[in-house]
């Protein structure tokens, strides 16, 4: 049975061996690569050189010859395969200008440094490639927080017994309070209640539910006591199942290749072209009778083959774009996401938090007539002071903004998910759900139906009107829906959210494919079978309740304020509050893959120019060692100045 280090013909051998070896391989290579130009600057025995070189490549180089042969058997040419050569040419040309009577053709006394460099600086690029791709299995130790730890059994005499929500079973009848998390699948045996299911849903609105209604894991009672039967066990929950495929998701977007690769057999055959013309260029204008004396010149060449240069034609810029990219609070997790959002043919939204701002604002005010409009104010302003919730807040922003001063309270009573009954003086306030100040005796007139939530209110059971209240979508979310489509990509809105809600928004902002009342299993199943078509898909949420579909998704997105957890797990964080987000991402593929474009080909101008300068240039031979380690630098620092431009992403 093969070891670990089988991987798919799609993979990089590289990235099959851990991260730790390349690290500790990598400072072994630093200390041999100081003591090497150390001894080149105290004029140290040529013979002490070379074993120092001979020590690095078999202590350091040894990953790096095995991931080439691995993908020579496989038929790629990768980095380790252009790596590997030219560190074997470097070698051979070092070797006879040491020990050979009649060294080869070639002005550098040898080329130990080139190759201690570029041994070092691929370690350095697999070990953090590497690590980008390790990076599936962090941050799982908090999941735990989200599933309740206990719950009440009632059994035939009325008394109640406090097990592990673990050890609930189906048929289970137990006792849910005020303030509590539901610890079970189960529906409602007995009484009334208001539940914040946002965990599960993403709708920030408690849900009101009676005998029979069903009620999830994980969300939490705002109401009253109530006695749920169990039907599911906390195993095979919802939310279990959304830690389960947190834990144990190999994600399939993950690192498989060095984004170098691609380049890699270009460069070789550059190399290997330079390099014969070299040798036939000097052989036929040299001693033509000395054809083995001549090779000295192909392997200089092909030692150069691999500048070190290349190794950051896409380290710079990726640093240089996740810079540019948080100064537009954007945070790129995964750079390998820009490509996928770039070639997805499908982009899901999720409704409540991405395609609006996740909180209710008061949409409209319809009082009784004329009269009541500001007492109406009055009233929800007096009552909702006190109370913490979405509608609350709505209410009490608003009266601030219209100048409306709260009566000072006497007494107050919320029933969370029905309304406030609260006494201000003489005057009684009802704030709530209309089929609630009916319940009170207040006659309620029709009101036009929609999706909209509304809060009605009455003084001293005198119906005085209502208040709408909507959750704003963001006003760049019909643009960027339509940019979108002209790119050819497929908007899909999937939400929890009730029909007349979801159908609202996807009307407003022109999307005609829709999904609601969706859990999180059934997301990531609609995304599951539409990569099963082959087809790529980008999933952009906001909540916990969105993770299983941002983790099966080819690349997640997530409006975040930078403080969830789910947020280690996505590809792009956006700490922002427009859509204009989103076409940023598609600006930022492109000058990221146009300006590696470009350090590939600054590269490889440099290393020719540093070839040229080493077979056409004379230059003092006691300052001959030092024309490759300058040459590598000056090329490195204009690879590093071209990619400092993706500061400033417009």
């Amino acid at each position: 049975m093969k070891s670990s280090r089988k991987h798919t013909a799609s993979e990089s051998a590289a990235l099959s061996v851990p991260a730790k070896k390349y690290s500790y391989r990598f400072f072994l290579s630093v200390c041999f690569l100081v003591l090497v130009i150390y001894s080149l600057m105290i004029g140290a025995s040529a013979t002490g050189i070379f074993v120092l070189v001979l020590l690095n490549l078999l202590c350091c180089g040894d990953v790096l010859f095995k991931s080439a042969w691995r993908d020579l058997e496989s038929f790629r040419f990768s980095l380790s395969t252009l790596a590997a050569l030219a560190v074997l040419s470097c070698f051979c040309y070092g070797l006879s200008k040491t020990f050979f009577v009649s060294p080869l053709a070639g002005s550098a006394p040898d080329l130990y440094v080139c190759l201690s460099c570029t041994v070092m600086v691929y370690l350095w690029t697999c070990s953090r490639i590497s690590r980008r791709k390790e990076r599936t299995k962090v941050f799982i130790k908090k999941l735990d927080d989200f599933l309740p730890k206990s719950g009440r059994i009632v059994n035939g005499q009325q008394r109640e017994l406090m097990v592990f929500a673990r050890e609930l079973k189906e048929g289970d009848i137990i006792r849910v309070k005020a303030g509590e998390r539901i610890p079970c699948e189960g529906e409602i045996a007995k009484g009334e209640t208001a539940i914040d299911e946002s965990l599960i849903t993403g709708n920030m609105l408690p849900t009101a539910k009676a005998v029979g209604s069903r009620v999830y894991a994980g969300t939490l009672n705002k109401g009253a006591d109530i006695m749920v039967r169990v039907t599911k066990g906390l195993n095979q929950s919802v939310i279990s199942g959304i830690i389960s495929a947190i834990k144990n998701s190999e994600r399939r977007r993950c690192v498989r290749k060095d984004d170098l690769d691609g380049y890699a057999p270009y460069l070789l055959i550059i190399a290997v072209i330079a390099a014969f013309a070299a040798y036939t260029y000097f052989y036929w204008a040299g001693d033509y009778r000395r054809p083995l004396h001549t090779l000295g010149l192909l392997l200089l060449v092909m030692g150069l083959a691999c500048p070190i240069s290349f190794f950051f034609c896409s380290a710079f810029p990726s640093w240089f774009v996740k810079l540019g990219a948080r100064r537009k609070k954007i945070i790129l997790q995964a750079l390998g996401a820009l490509d996928v959002l770039k070639k997805a043919d499908a982009v899901f939204f999720d409704k409540t938090g991405t395609l609006t701002y996740g909180e209710l604002r008061v949409h409209e005010v319809y009082a009784a007539d004329e009269k009541t409009k500001r007492d109406l104010l009055v009233c929800l302003a007096t009552a909702e002071q006190m109370v913490d919730g979405p509608f609350a807040n709505a209410v009490n922003i608003y009266a601030k903004e219209q100048g409306v001063e709260a009566h000072k309270l006497l007494c107050f009573d919320v029933l969370p998910g029905l309304g406030v009954n609260a006494t201000s003086g003489k005057n009684i306030f009802l704030a709530g759900r209309p089929e609630w100040l009916k319940e009170k005796g207040v006659h309620i007139p029709q009101r036009p139906s929609g999706g909209q939530a509304v809060i009605c209110g009455a003084k001293n059971g005198k119906y005085l009107g209502y208040v709408s209240l909507d959750d704003k979508l963001r006003p760049e979310a019909a643009k960027m829906v339509q940019t979108l489509k002209d790119m050819g990509k497929e908007v899909i809105l999937m939400s929890g959210d009730n029909e007349a809600s979801v159908a609202g928004i996807a009307q407003e902002i022109g999307i005609t494919n829709y999904n609601f009342g969706v859990l999180p299993q059934t997301k990531a199943e609609i995304l599951g079978n539409f990569s099963a078509l082959g087809k790529k898909a980008v999933m952009v949420g906001d909540g916990f309740n969105d993770i299983t579909a941002l983790l099966r998704a080819d690349a997640g997105v997530v409006f975040s304020s930078g403080k969830n957890v789910y947020n280690n797990w996505v590809d792009i964080i956006l700490k922002r509050t427009d859509l204009a987000a989103i076409t940023d991402l598609f600006r930022m593929n492109n000058s990221l893959a146009s300006r590696i474009r470009g350090n590939v080909v600054l590269s490889v101008l440099c290393n020719l120019a540093l070839i040229a300068v080493l077979l056409f240039v004379p230059v003092p031979q006691t300052y001959m060692w030092c024309v490759v380690p300058v040459g590598m630098v000056l090329a490195v620092a204009v690879i590093f100045i071209n990619s400092a431009r993706l500061l400033n992403i417009k």
